[in-house]
């Protein structure tokens, strides 16, 4: 069972070990709070910027309508999952996962979009707008169009997160090396003042507090503050 709620979204296990559920999260302007009941055989898959809409057939707009969704995935999809058992090594599950992602990849040919966001991400976050309708060869009208559909964000939105998530990354990877000062001006901030404003308006915590108790998972940049009863 899934709810969606303003907060976040409450997970209940099914009786069902064959069901499976299919959840996309897209982090945008804020932390995302999850409720999970019950005992879960989770796989994660942590896709490239873009890298989702090589494996849907409508653009991304239209599937999300919150900010964690349930896809519908097709029967040959589910036919492949259904060889998954939570016994198996991970190395088959993983190709398993990844035999039944292939039988439904497409290509996505948005070349305009792609460029942007490569320049974005090169950027880390700073690149103007303006900047980018140069670089691309299109207005800020069709950017923002083409970020609003295959993204669900605005383009300031984009590059903001791009610079909080490389923040994250490089304060949590050289916590023991460096202080806030040092993260805020190796990823282009202003100021550490200015990092802070940045991280509490996503996070609605500071660096000081939110930083000791978010965890790694896996090898990917994927975190999360897990909070127990």
């Amino acid at each position: 069972m899934i709810n969606h709620q303003n907060l976040g979204t409450k997970i209940t296990a099914c009786d069902d070990k064959n069901k499976f559920t299919f959840l996309y999260t897209v982090n945008l302007k804020e932390k995302y709070y999850v409720e999970m009941y019950g005992t879960f055989h989770k796989i994660g898959i942590v896709f490239y910027p873009l890298g989702i809409n090589h494996f849907i057939d409508r653009s991304l707009n239209e599937i999300m309508v919150s900010q964690m969704q349930e896809f519908s995935m097709n029967e040959s999809f589910k036919n492949i999952l259904s060889r998954l058992s939570e016994h198996l090594p991970a190395e088959q599950q993983l190709e398993i996962v990844e035999t039944a992602l292939l039988s439904v990849i497409r290509p996505f040919e948005e070349k305009v979009l792609q460029k942007a966001i490569k320049k974005i991400i090169l950027s880390n976050g700073t690149i103007k707008t303006n900047e980018l309708e140069q670089l691309t060869g299109v207005n800020r009208k069709t950017l923002l169009r083409l970020f609003k559909k295959h993204t669900i964000s605005t383009i300031e939105d984009y590059k903001k997160m791009v610079m909080f998530r490389n923040s994250l990354n490089y304060a949590l990877k050289n916590k023991e090396l460096t202080n806030l000062t040092d993260v805020a001006l190796y990823n282009m901030y202003y100021d550490q003042s200015h990092f802070i404003k940045h991280f509490k308006s996503i996070t609605n915590e500071t660096p000081t507090t939110l930083l000791p108790k978010i965890k790694r998972i896996g090898n990917e940049d994927l975190y999360w503050h897990f909070l127990k009863d």
